[in-house]
């Protein structure tokens, strides 16, 4: 198995997962703006990584190629989609609905890296998969009726990671790209604010600006990682891992925030968790198919 790809989906999953510690501690008046606080400062960063690696050159050619910009174009849409509907969900108090979106999500970037990529999975890959994705319909039963915004959320961020992956780019470029071309809705956004009167980094103060800039930290290093792990890894195999990203979300809520994990759970969870140990305990036997680069 490509183990440089399993540490870098891994990574990400895993750092994902303890955002919410970074989200404990904001307190923005206006929730928009930890999004917009996470665009601008990975525009900072990124133009730090990309001018130390001397890579900016590559992506001015990005920028100005109108084929590949329209492609960042249609991956920056989606990107912000997901962003903006996350921050809806919690708005309208549905983290739980928002939460089962990344327990779907996979399920959908398996399905379009079959019809997208070409990918092809075994009978134990597809063991896994239902598995899996009786553990999401057992999940989705528990709040009843059609979840869209899970729908919208995992949509959203599969459509963006299959095409990110079938573009084929350096993660660390791409990201700076899509940030660049989002720069000026977020400056817009910084402008509204300041027409209010709304003060910046949420609140202001030396404490506040500090959380800002971790805000991009924490959005840059995962997202590198999860593109550089979805470049080495099949859709599938880069999917199952990400359930290390709510499966770590429940560790943080059942042993710090003091959520209920009750014996239901234990069943919806049951399922995913086998299914991810079935996939993998059988790639050594089986094989991985490698996937196109398109």
């Amino acid at each position: 198995m490509p183990v440089r790809g399993i540490i870098f989906a891994l990574s990400a999953g895993i750092l994902w997962g303890l955002v919410p510690l970074y989200i404990k501690f904001v307190d923005a008046a206006d929730p928009y703006e930890i999004v917009a606080q996470r665009a601008i400062w990975s525009v900072v960063l990124l133009l730090g990584i990309c001018a130390v690696r001397r890579h900016l050159g590559a992506v001015r050619r990005m920028l100005t190629t109108p084929r590949i910009a329209g492609q960042f174009l249609v991956t920056t849409i989606f990107l912000t989609l997901n962003w903006g509907i996350y921050v809806y969900a919690v708005q309208s108090e549905q983290v739980v609905a928002a939460a089962l979106g990344y327990f779907i999500y996979p399920l959908c970037t398996v399905l379009l890296g079959m019809i997208l990529l070409g990918e092809r999975l075994d009978r134990w890959a597809w063991t896994a998969i239902g598995l899996v994705f009786t553990g999401v319909l057992t999940k989705a039963a528990m709040i009843q009726g059609v979840p869209w915004i899970s729908l919208m959320l995992a949509g959203s961020f599969s459509v963006y990671a299959v095409l990110r992956k079938r573009m084929g780019l350096d993660p660390t470029q791409g990201l700076f790209v899509e940030t660049i071309m989002l720069a000026p809705l977020v400056i817009g956004f910084f402008g509204w604010m300041l027409a209010k009167d709304i003060p910046l980094f949420f609140g202001g103060g030396a404490g506040n600006v500090f959380l800002a800039i971790t805000a991009g930290v924490i959005t840059v290093v995962p997202l590198i990682l999860f593109h550089a792990g979805n470049r080495d890894l099949s859709m599938t195999m880069a999917s199952l891992i990400f359930y290390s990203n709510p499966t770590m979300q429940l560790l943080l809520g059942v042993l710090l925030f003091g959520e209920l994990f009750l014996l239901r759970d234990l069943w919806a969870f049951g399922f995913i968790w086998a299914g991810i140990a079935v996939y993998f305990s059988t790639r050594p036997r089986v094989g991985r198919v490698p996937s196109p680069h398109v």
